[in-house]
């Protein structure tokens, strides 16, 4: 007999169960947990217990092994320790259960007679508390008349609110650690699992290029900060893949800091950019969505810029705390734009949402 994996009796079961109500064979059968626990059991998510494969067993008309050949032999071991003589089998002359009702009174009834008492005698046993299991998943329970009292345990239950999963202390329950080994651990081996289609670079690319690291701070403020020298003092190695999604030359990006928090939330206050250097000395290429890094009368802000209804060009932070300022300067210093922020690391190479500005 060959044993089927966790996987496989899911598959075999999930064929037998097409095209059938799972929470009305659930009702039927008893199976444990109900329709939720069915569901677990055709996915694999849980594998099948003793008694649910009896259960299924038993609804389908089948073997137990035809439900599971691993529980098969697990019983046909267990069978063969025991101790206790076997039963005999049943005797074909079974004495009728009810002396004061003649069985041949029962067998003359019409057939909508049969089921009249028969839907009594479940209703009976239910209030009894005694279970019984119906002759085929697509046995409904009778409807009760407007105004008659009936047992609510006996009632037809059409959206059945069963438990997601099996208690642990349930004879077919399973401990959390049991779980865990029995759902095998699935690792993808294809080819670019990390990559996202059209993100312009994958996680998957291993290969970093090495970015300077300048102590160049740009005040995201009203007042600048002066840099009198532009040192080195480190690299950071970003993707490649991350780098080439700029479309932009490499050897011109630098990494810079920023102080002061009148550009947030997109730059926050000492966080580091990515900064390029590409000077702007057109006016007509200004972007006002584009953060600038700007040589303000010697001291280097980063701003967006905007332009005034008069002509001028007014220095914009995406703080509403900051206003506006001319980035002409009275005194006539240079005012010069020396580059932009690519990252920050918000995305900016397509510039600042418009709602911010």
């Amino acid at each position: 007999m060959k044993m089927w994996t966790i996987e496989e009796e899911a598959a075999a079961l999930r064929a037998r169960f097409e095209g059938v109500n799972r929470a009305a064979f659930a009702r039927d059968h008893a199976v444990k947990g109900g329709q939720a626990m069915i569901y677990q059991h055709i996915t694999g998510r849980r594998p099948i217990g003793i008694e649910a494969a009896m259960a299924y067993a038993e609804g389908f008309g089948c073997t137990l092994a035809a439900i599971s050949p691993r529980l098969a032999l697990e019983a046909k071991k267990a069978a063969s320790l025991s101790t206790a003589a076997p039963l005999p089998p049943p005797t074909a002359d079974v004495a009728w259960p009810f002396p004061s009702v003649p069985a041949s009174l029962v067998r003359g009834l019409a057939d909508d007679q049969l089921k009249r008492l028969e839907g009594a005698l479940l209703l009976a046993l239910g209030q009894m508390g005694v279970k019984a299991k119906g002759s085929s998943a697509q046995t409904k329970a009778p409807q009760a008349r407007r105004g008659t009292v009936m047992n609510i345990d006996a009632a037809a239950d059409e959206f059945p609110m069963a438990p997601v999963a099996v208690a642990p202390w349930d004879p077919d329950g399973l401990t959390t650690h049991q779980a865990d080994r029995a759902q095998a651990l699935r690792i993808s081996t294809a080819a670019n699992v990390g990559h996202v289609a059209n993100a312009g670079y994958s996680a998957n690319d291993q290969e970093f290029m090495p970015i300077p690291e300048l102590d160049v701070r740009l005040a995201a403020g009203r007042l600048g900060i002066e840099n009198y020298h532009e040192t080195e003092i480190g690299e950071i190695l970003l993707r490649r893949s991350f780098l080439e999604s700029f479309k932009l030359p490499i050897s011109r990006m630098k990494i810079v800091y920023a102080q002061g928090d009148s550009m947030e939330p997109v730059i926050r206050n000492g966080g580091p950019m990515l900064f390029f250097e590409d000077p702007v000395t057109d006016p007509r290429e200004i972007d006002p969505r584009t953060v600038y890094a700007i040589n303000h009368g010697g001291k280097m802000i980063v701003k967006c810029i905007a332009r005034e209804r008069e002509g001028g060009w007014l220095a914009k932070s995406l703080n509403p705390a900051y206003a506006p300022f001319p980035l002409e300067k009275e005194d006539g210093c240079e005012v010069r734009i020396v580059g932009r922020i690519l990252w920050s690391p918000y995305d900016l190479r397509n510039g600042v949402d418009e709602r911010l500005l």
